[in-house]
């Protein structure tokens, strides 16, 4: 029987639209395979219902939320709240990633004790340098590339079957591989580089997770 993966893709703003894209060549792979059903909230169907729907339909082991939040709450389509304490227990025995600003902090511990096994995500905000030119195509923004590499590397980690504390681990050490060899190229005409390390940085110390280290997406 094949997994169930649920993610959310809202795109109605800059920085949404920035990991909205980070996503396009996960999503791509696990449409290719039949060992995984993908539902994708992508765009104005990441909302509150959907999620809800979806979760209580599909039952995903495995749920990853892209979009804006705060220490209490993710947000989907237009920054509307689809998951807080208010609904944080259909997240029941499932794992999730959270790309969103500050979660873990405190919906991220909220869960666990609703019965998650665990849950990813920043403590902080979550930061990534734009280049002012490439604000249409992400795909091909520079600047934007080790934040993508980084998210890319947990996720696929986490897809494809490696546990929580490892896959924490693996893209803890891309970004301390990404902070030490970026920015050796002359090709910086907005001086973006010590901004970039300093990001990267951040997002480094923000990343961590609650409940099971040995968490693994399997059913």
């Amino acid at each position: 029987m094949a997994k169930s993966f649920l993610v959310t893709r809202p795109k109605h703003d800059l920085n949404t639209f920035y990991l909205h894209s980070f996503l396009k060549e996960t999503v791509k792979e696990i449409k290719d395979t039949d060992e995984i059903h993908l539902t994708d909230l992508e765009g104005p169907k990441a909302t509150r219902i959907n999620l809800e729907k979806c979760v209580i339909k599909r039952k995903p082991g495995l749920i990853f939320l892209n979009g804006h939040g705060t220490k209490k709450e993710v947000a989907g389509h237009n920054d509307e709240t689809i998951l807080n304490k208010q609904n944080i227990q259909l997240t029941q025995q499932k794992i999730v990633y959270a790309l969103s600003c500050d979660s873990l902090a405190d919906l991220g511990k909220i869960a666990i004790k609703k019965g998650t096994k665990a849950y990813i995500g920043y403590k902080a905000k979550f930061m990534i340098v734009h280049d002012p030119t490439r604000g249409g195509s992400p795909n091909k923004d520079k600047n934007a590339f080790p934040f993508k590499k980084a998210c890319s590397t947990l996720i696929h980690s986490l897809v494809f079957g490696t546990s929580v504390k490892t896959s924490v681990k693996r893209t803890k050490g891309e970004y301390i591989e990404l902070i030490q060899s970026y920015g050796t190229s002359e090709d910086d005409p907005y001086g973006d580089i010590p901004l970039i390390r300093f990001a990267l940085t951040w997002d480094y110390d923000s990343l961590g997770f609650e409940g099971d280290p040995n968490a693994v997406f399997s059913e």
